[in-house]
């Protein structure tokens, strides 16, 4: 199928997006005053630990790393007069959107493989991201740009290929680091898209996209990394903070960002064309991140054959100190976790992808022993008024409340939040106890540990 089809498939698709901006979060809200009852001043969209509980370690300038370019507009410049995006995206968009090509040694050497009829194996693709990798704005499954994608790999390959999807909406590449060998390296994957738009553009998402690029490219399997950068309604973003890692370790990087916001700024389209909502693609916005995907995939396939793909080295020098190396989830029965509920703390947790954790309808106090250097906590943020707040502390040092009471928001969510963090990994006691009097329920889907 050519570019000019693809996008052209489901040209008149400007509907209204089912999906609110709600599919899309940042993280957890922690509440550092001393009370035990409802905390005052919590901030829904930010993290704050507390940071005289804390063994604060600063991170290492980002300085050491290639520094960032903007969108390429003097070489690919934009429209000279408005159209109409659902005639397509112009050749210069196609061309801004490879915002770092990089070193593509992996991924031409997975499509080799997948063109090869005669390789007997599977070839497992996988996108690892939020609700925009859910899908969330395309109004159908086939609508949305994994699976487009997807249909393209179908389309183009010639020996058995299996796609999965690991995009958890409202979720962010702190929650990805820790998750990311349950929900994708446990399965032995060939190619990995990581999406994010819920991230902040700073060193903190640097050091959590580095250390889940590392993490991918030293699976045993060789995969190829490539990541996928949006944009929200005004231009923010989070590719500078993503770039910069993606571009020590020669990742590609593809930029519906760079791709859209200069026609956007030119007056070509608005961004109401694109989204329903600000913040995710609307049909034809995905059909765009789809295009922009496939047409990368076939600039690579086209390219000459791979050179040997060299195994990561993990001994390869860190620009931000690989905080989250050996960063996992632990849930029920995960090893090196020992959990002591008081009696509470024993209901099985609710959402879909994160039913392994403790909920309680009761309050009470659960402990927790196992080592770690960092410490975060991931937890259900719900909207029914009836999730309350829990005191958290570790080796008998208070960290603060956390609120898992999202009143009057737009759904709930997974929320997670680092509220720990050290340069000595060693065992520690950790104490969360339900604080609220009125409300006393509350789910702890996972612990985040590093």
């Amino acid at each position: 199928m050519s570019r000019r089809a693809f996008s052209l498939l489901f040209i008149g698709c400007m509907l209204f997006s089912i999906f609110a901006l709600a599919s899309c979060g940042k993280k957890g809200a922690v509440d550092t005053t001393a009370t035990g009852t409802e905390p005052v001043g919590t901030k829904p969209e930010t993290a704050e630990a507390n940071t005289t509980a804390t063994e604060t370690t600063a991170a290492p300038s980002v300085t050491e790393a290639p520094v960032d370019e903007g969108p390429r507009v003097d070489e690919f410049p934009v429209a000279d007069a408005p159209f109409n995006p659902a005639s397509g995206m112009t050749e210069n968009m196609l061309a801004r959107s490879v915002h770092y090509e990089g070193d593509v040694t992996r991924l031409k050497a997975k499509l080799d493989q997948i063109y090869d009829q005669s390789y007997a194996g599977e070839t497992k693709i996988f996108f690892l991201g939020d609700s925009i990798t859910e899908g969330s704005g395309s109004l159908s499954g086939p609508n949305s740009f994994r699976r487009r994608t997807e249909a393209w790999f179908n389309e183009n390959g010639k020996s058995r290929i299996v796609c999965k999807s690991a995009g958890i909406g409202a979720t962010d590449t702190y929650l990805a680091v820790h998750r990311v060998e349950r929900d994708v390296l446990s399965m032995d994957p060939d190619i990995i898209f990581i999406e994010f738009i819920n991230d902040s553009d700073d060193e903190f998402y640097t050091a959590c996209m580095e250390s889940l690029i590392r993490k991918c490219l030293a699976a045993p399997t060789n995969p190829a990394v490539v990541l996928i950068e949006m944009t929200l309604k005004g231009g923010g973003n989070c590719q500078t903070a993503h770039a910069t890692a993606a571009r020590a370790y020669g990742v590609p990087v593809l930029s519906y960002h760079d791709a859209v916001t200069p026609e956007i700024e030119a007056g070509n389209f608005s961004f109401s064309d694109i989204s329903a909502d600000g913040t995710h693609p609307n049909p034809i916005g995905h059909g765009w991140v789809a295009e922009i995907v496939t047409h990368f995939l076939e600039q690579v396939g086209a390219s000459p054959a791979a050179g040997e793909v060299t195994p990561f080295d993990p001994a390869t020098p860190s620009i931000m100190g690989d905080k989250y190396a050996n960063a996992g989830l632990y849930e029920k029965n995960s090893a090196g976790l020992v959990a002591r509920p008081d009696g509470n703390f024993i209901r099985q947790t609710t959402p879909k992808k994160f039913q392994n954790g403790w909920a309680t309808d009761n309050g009470g106090t659960i402990t927790f022993e196992a080592e770690f250097a960092n410490f975060g906590l991931l937890y259900y943020k719900t909207t029914d008024g009836k999730t309350g707040i829990v005191n958290v502390k570790i080796d008998g040092v208070n960290l603060g409340f956390v609120n898992g009471n999202f009143p009057n928001g737009w759904g709930d969510y997974p929320a997670a939040v680092e509220l720990y963090t050290s340069n000595e990994s060693k065992m520690h006691t950790v104490t969360i106890t339900v604080s609220s009097a009125a409300r006393k329920q509350f789910e702890i889907l996972g612990l985040l540990m590093s």
